[in-house]
């Protein structure tokens, strides 16, 4: 079990603990494994084509695994020596710039300063270090995580090549698709159904830091059993809704007419 210390927001304490069981953990572990060696012995039957396409499906759960370590372990946990990381998402993100009751920014920037956390950027470096820098831990983890025993347990070239450019998409997705939540526009991924999901899912987790951890591929959530598809009651009451929270949705009018 991971537990979460009691943290402050609007002065009121409240305890957002991460409960896994051990078993749970081990089952989605286990499945994981059972499916990366079936696509690498796909893989070793020296087909190219297979090769290509087992890369996005071997990866592609891994970084569900990484996203969710990253975000509940070193970005909400205490990892001795690397507690800034905390502090730059934790308080930063989540209880400076993005509590519920104000969940997106109408800035022209996408990321915080790197450098000064509880405030958005207010130029281009500033947002394009931050927003590179998370890009980039993505990617640094997927290479252990990933890269390095899909090249080892293959040797596949057409293989590597495919996780490595998947890895980099998804890393880059992963940073893009939560700046575009977090300060709304019109761009065109708002209007996607998929997106707008996802934008719901995550909003539950600013409320409750210990569901939905991962953001943008919540293979992992459903595995560990840390999904959570909406409030409890007492949440709703104590909170806003995603509604009041981000009325500028572009889906609140499309879920208005379904329910008139």
């Amino acid at each position: 079990m991971l537990v979460r210390d009691l943290e402050r927001d609007g002065g009121v304490k409240k305890k957002n603990d991460i409960h896994v069981s051990t078993g749970r953990f081990l089952f989605g572990i286990l499945t994981l494994t059972a499916l990366c060696a079936a696509l690498i012995a796909l893989v070793r039957t020296g087909n190219v084509t297979a090769a290509i396409v087992a890369g996005p499906l071997f990866t592609i759960p891994l970084i569900s695994l990484g996203e969710w370590l990253v975000h509940g372990v070193l970005y909400h946990g205490h990892v001795p020596g690397l507690e800034f990381i905390r502090t730059i998402h934790h308080a930063g993100h989540h209880f400076a710039l993005f509590p519920p009751k104000h969940y997106v920014q109408d800035g022209k920037y996408e990321f915080m300063r790197l450098k000064k956390p509880f405030q958005m950027s207010d130029n281009g470096v500033d947002n394009w270090l931050t927003k590179w820098s998370q890009v980039g831990l993505h990617f640094v983890v997927g290479i252990p995580l990933i890269l390095v025993p899909a090249w080892l347990l293959t040797h596949s070239v057409a293989f590597g090549l495919s996780s490595l450019a998947t890895l980099a998409t998804v890393s880059w997705l992963l940073a893009y698709v939560h700046g575009v939540i977090h300060t709304p526009g019109d761009r065109l991924i708002e209007h996607m159904r998929w997106f707008q999901w996802l934008d719901r899912h995550h909003y539950i987790h600013h409320i409750d830091l210990g569901a939905n951890i991962n953001f943008l591929l919540p293979l992992c959530d459903v595995l560990f059993g840390t999904e959570k598809a909406q409030l409890t009651d007492e949440e709703a009451a104590k909170h806003p809704s995603f509604e009041q929270s981000k009325p500028m949705a572009k889906d609140i009018p499309s879920r208005a007419a379904e329910a008139a």
